[in-house]
């Protein structure tokens, strides 16, 4: 018998080469894809082009939607549940499903069908925007803002596969900035249609718009959506692709991470930061990566996360990056919404629209970005802009106080949009340029797992922030203020309860604790400088070797 790499040689090149394993019978064949070159790849064109294109967009604007639309929430959520120690979990445990779930989702997509599985994604987030609609407890929301966590993880990742099929490397800068147009659509929309929603009805309102919006998102995607690439890994037996979820590798990430944000929610608040449940969710947390590691270098190829993959310079600064932005625009849209109807007095709609030029300059720095990538071929100095501007942005917001003109803070907040926006999507584009079409998959995964941990994570730690600031600077501003008001009236009801010979001095303190919660941003933003420095220079419009 020939040996294997003899054998391996002789293979035609296609783009699947199907390799016999020594020593395992004949229906165990291991079918691996190889990197196969753009001019080889039938995309797709005409109206299949479109419709593919047309899925992604609506889903992409649903999952804007229902990131943003829950800040404008967050106070009305406050004064429903008599509760802001759980704040910080309305937004955190989305984040948290999205990020530990993303590496299973990005593998399951290599081995099965992309368009069932992009479709069970869907309806899984629609499931969590109803859970949320009909919520009687804050617990009942945050476990239906986990639900539509998991369901965002398999969009993602499936956008994230479905653009390197659908289109060569050239028009992928592009493509990605239509569908990120598309999601900053959504989160421009959110605090309008969220504010007004809230003012209308009721913030169940909020979460309720999803659902016939998701059943025709869920329509265009079962008519339009086609594979225009077969995978050849969709022959294996299905214990073989089992074997290659790696199962155990997902068992430790999604306790982990777990383990990491409920350390960061409870400490200091909760309780201390020597307490032993604080260490040992610490210990646990480290631990578990310890043997996550562990597990995907025994695993290699078949892991969840391949080692080849995770070495990458550009995946992982594409992955820094996006964290960095993502949470500094998820924490700043946090607490601008509770500064404006908490320590500014305005009803929900007039907050959403004061904290409309934030979204609209995203969007419209991001398109822009998209057409000049598209354009000069080369992603890298926009992200060189955004850690340039960005962090001067984040700075100027620190300088907010209780008098500030209404069109000064909203002016600002243009500015950071416009500043995180013109390079927020290249990671995206990078990380496409620099893996193969049958790699993207894990190498997004990475990158979503990053993004949804960075919001996680800062949004947890800014809550648990935000909450000893706000009992520091009201008991320094009013002394003799009992702080379980906002416990027990909300956020943005304490008007109620205070009497205006002590207001003012309490409103000074809640504007206080917003300022100093808004310094993680700044640090966030000066940190994107690293991922900008790493990233490889490559041209979109060049054939890779």
């Amino acid at each position: 018998m020939a040996d294997t790499a003899s054998l391996r040689d002789s293979l035609p090149t296609t783009s699947a080469a199907t390799t016999i394993v020594p020593g395992q019978p004949h229906e165990q064949l291991q079918i691996e894809a190889e990197s196969t070159p753009d001019e080889e790849i039938q995309y797709p064109t005409g109206v299949k082009l479109w419709l593919n294109l047309a899925s992604m967009v609506m889903v992409s604007f649903l999952h804007g939607l229902d990131l943003t639309i829950v800040a404008v929430a967050v106070p009305s959520l406050t004064n429903q549940f008599k509760t802001f120690e759980n704040i910080g979990w309305y937004s955190a445990v989305y984040g948290l499903l999205l990020s530990a779930t993303c590496f299973f989702f990005g593998k399951l997509y290599t081995l099965f069908d992309l368009k069932r599985l992009y479709i069970t994604g869907v309806v899984v987030f629609e499931a969590g925007s109803l859970l949320c609609t009909v919520a009687p407890s804050s617990k009942v929301f945050i476990l239906g803002r986990a639900v539509a966590g998991f369901g965002a993880a398999a969009i993602s990742s499936g956008a994230g596969t479905i653009v390197p099929r659908c289109f060569p490397n050239e028009k992928r800068a592009l493509m990605v900035g239509f569908l990120g147009f598309a999601q900053s659509f959504g989160l421009v929309g959110a605090p309008i249609i969220g504010g007004a929603l809230v003012d209308a009805f009721t913030w169940r309102a909020c979460f309720g718009i999803n659902l016939p919006l998701g059943a025709i998102a869920i329509l265009i995607t079962a008519y339009g959506l086609e594979d225009p690439s077969p995978n050849p890994n969709l022959l294996l037996p299905l214990r073989e692709k089992i074997k290659r979820l790696d199962l155990v590798g997902t068992a430790l990430v999604v306790p982990s991470t777990v383990c990491l944000l409920m350390g960061l929610q409870w400490g200091g608040i909760k309780y201390g930061w020597s307490d032993w449940r604080i260490i040992l969710l610490f210990v646990v947390f480290a631990v578990m990566v310890a043997g996550f590691g562990y597990v995907q270098h025994q695993q290699q190829e078949k892991a969840l996360l391949p080692p080849r993959i995770l070495k990458n310079r550009t995946v992982l600064a594409s992955a820094l990056f996006c964290a960095c932005c993502n949470a500094t625009l998820a924490v700043t849209e946090y607490y601008i919404s509770i500064y404006f109807q908490g320590v500014r007095g305005y009803p929900a709609t007039k907050s959403g629209l004061l904290g409309l030029p934030m979204l609209v300059g995203l969007a419209v720095a991001l398109m822009f970005a998209a057409l000049a990538v598209t354009w000069i071929g080369y992603y890298t100095p926009f992200m060189f802009a955004t850690s340039i501007l960005a962090p001067i942005a984040a700075g100027l917001l620190t300088t907010l106080d209780l008098d500030d003109s209404p069109v000064k803070v909203a002016s600002l907040l243009g500015f950071l949009g416009i500043a995180i926006g013109l390079g927020i999507q290249s990671p995206i584009t990078a990380t496409m340029t620099v893996l193969s079409p049958q790699e993207v998959s894990i190498g997004m995964g990475v990158v979503t797992f990053a993004t949804g941990l960075g919001s996680s994570l800062f949004v947890a730690a800014s809550s648990s922030l935000f909450q000893r600031r706000l009992n520091v600077e009201i008991t320094k501003y009013a002394p003799g203020t009992n702080v379980t008001v906002f416990t027990t009236h909300g956020l943005s009801d304490i008007r109620k309860s205070i009497g205006p010979d002590r207001l003012r001095n309490v409103l000074l303190g809640y504007d206080q604790a917003v300022v100093q919660t808004l310094y993680l941003p700044l640090g966030l933003t000066l940190l994107t400088i690293v991922g900008s420095v790493f990233t490889e220079v490559r041209s979109v419009k060049k054939k890779q070797a």
